[in-house]
């Protein structure tokens, strides 16, 4: 027969589950969210959780039998997408792809797709290696916004984008008026 003490152990122990259990399903909703001051921009983003943090509780959940907690906290620990993904009427959300280094965005938010998402397809540097998505929508018979739509596109010699906004160069004048004639050429 149990004794008082023995009892009072096994509600101990009982507690200790429950209450690792709670950590885990904590763990679970861990979220990028934006930063407190500087709002939607993707490198304002940030897991309020250190990495070591995370692989423990990743490897308590794998203790646990809890695959999928798991999975998701590995997950943190590395570099992420983090592009803001801005949803009309709804709470913006962040992709949350793995990436081979940090601020590098996932091939689905590479500049180069950004006509497929609705959006310029012009790579936008702001403080980082990558460029990153410009969130501006294209003009009509053009895969760019309007402020990215006006920079010269034409190659120069030593293989650089001119990109001056108001390019007065004749040779590229005449570039920029072969490509819209071409474009607007129907096939």
């Amino acid at each position: 027969m149990p004794t008082v003490t023995d009892i009072s152990q096994r509600r101990k122990a009982a507690a200790g589950l429950d209450a690792v259990d709670r950590v885990l399903r904590e763990a679970a909703r861990l979220q990028p969210t934006p930063g407190f001051i500087n709002g939607d921009e993707y490198g304002d983003w940030y897991i309020d959780a250190p990495a070591k943090l995370l692989k423990a509780l990743s490897a308590l959940a794998a203790d646990r039998g809890q695959d999928d907690v798991a999975e998701w906290l590995t997950r943190m620990t590395g570099p992420m997408c983090l592009e803001a993904l801005p949803r009309p009427g709804k709470k913006t959300q962040v992709c949350v792809a793995a990436v081979t280094a940090k601020h590098m965005p996932c091939s689905e938010h590479a500049p180069e797709n950004g006509p497929a998402l609705g959006l310029c397809n012009y790579g936008v540097n702001y403080y980082d290696l990558y460029p990153r998505l410009c969130k501006g929508e294209p003009v009509p018979n053009s895969d760019r916004c309007a402020e990215h739509d006006a920079l010269c596109r034409v190659v120069k010699r030593n293989g650089e984008v001119c990109g001056n906004p108001r390019c007065s160069t004749p040779a590229h004048r005449k570039i920029r008026e072969a490509q819209k004639s071409a474009v607007a050429v129907p096939k």
